[in-house]
């Protein structure tokens, strides 16, 4: 396909170095490859903290400018190449997996392509979502069922995210949970604890600009917690009968929270890390071993995620209020705004 497209462009690597552009060259496809017209793709964390240069996460990725960014899309089908999978056509609605693992490396032989040794990620490292056109590898291409919407499957990445999080910690029946930080990924862990995992007591916790936030928790079934207001370890500690949840989930990124879910996690039990945060963290090692605390990692998502997401979406799971703005892609910066001013959960930009 030729012709041009529009597109926000980050030009440099500079904070707030972003525009709206309408003189893009519509991507050219490879034999292996399909073209997606975007549909929705929603503001993730990293794109915003790549919107403000944020030299930590920014460091992780191979930036090539100019750079379009996005890697939570939902768009159909509108060029395929002649190696493309036979189940996809043109025209379909689709989600794609961003991650472009390699499919040769002892990590995804076992299924685990999220730390594959070589994975460029499309919307980073790659052309990505924020565009009316997008190419991407085709056999990371997802159909979609027609009663998902295109904004709910720009939301189908991050829900991976949360599963592969709760997923790795392990839930049993009778555990408690907190969740800290009410932002997108940590809401959308609430509603896979309490509607897919069947958790009874889930607390999440946030802070004075949460307000809103922690609303939509209250909404999906948590217990919330203002920070602002509170002690927060105290309050864990009163509401869980001086024992501490078994399960905490950083999903706020910030470099105190491991530090706080050390104090508060019950013994034996399990601390999952989803946070980036922009400093290193202080651990206190001696409660870790005395008290058998577990910390354990997770980055992304596997294959099986996906199908889990469409699967769990198919069968009822609500995850509507997470979604709370849709604007056009050219109102880019009212979503910024957005989120920077906490009213914004997972803003959708529609080119």
């Amino acid at each position: 396909m030729e012709g041009k497209m529009n597109a926000v462009l980050m030009t440099e690597p500079k904070a707030g170095a972003w525009e709206y552009v309408e003189d893009v060259d519509i991507p050219q496809i490879a034999d292996d490859e399909a073209l997606i017209e975007i549909k929705a793709c929603g503001i993730c964390g990293t794109d915003h903290s790549l919107h403000g240069w944020n030299e930590a996460i920014a460091n992780s990725y191979n930036i090539q400018f100019p750079a379009i960014f996005g890697h939570e899309f939902s768009g159909v089908i509108a060029e395929l190449g002649a190696n493309a999978p036979k189940d996809l056509y043109v025209g379909q609605r689709v989600t794609a997996n961003p991650v472009l693992f390699d499919n040769t490396c002892e990590y995804c032989d076992k299924g685990l392509v999220n730390i594959c040794d070589n994975r460029p990620f499309y919307g980073t490292d790659l052309p990505g979502g924020f565009a009316k056109y997008m190419k991407i590898r085709a056999s990371n291409v997802i159909p979609m069922p027609d009663d998902v919407s295109f904004v709910q499957g720009a939301l189908i990445e991050p829900l991976c995210v949360a599963l592969n999080a709760v997923e790795r910690v392990h839930p049993e029946a009778g555990d408690t949970a907190l969740v800290m930080g009410p932002g997108p990924i940590g809401l959308l862990m609430v509603a896979v604890l309490k509607q897919a995992y069947g958790i009874q007591k889930v607390l999440c916790s946030g802070l004075a600009n949460d307000v809103k936030r922690l609303e939509v928790a209250e909404k999906l079934g948590a217990i919330t917690i203002n920070g602002s207001e509170v002690d927060v370890i105290e309050k864990v500690a009163e509401l869980t009968d001086g024992k501490g949840p078994q399960i905490i989930l950083d999903a706020a990124g910030h470099f105190t929270v491991v530090q706080q879910a050390v104090e508060m996690v019950a013994k034996n039990g399990r601390i999952g890390i989803t946070g980036l945060p922009a400093k290193p963290s202080t651990i206190p090692m001696t409660p870790i071993a005395m008290r058998q605390i577990s910390i354990i990692g997770s980055r992304a998502y596997e294959r099986k995620h996906w199908r889990q997401a469409l699967n769990l979406l198919a069968n009822g799971l609500d995850i509507s209020l997470v979604s709370n703005f849709v604007l056009p892609l050219s109102d880019w910066k009212k979503g910024m705004d957005l989120i920077d001013a906490g009213e914004g959960l997972r803003v959708i930009l529609e080119p």
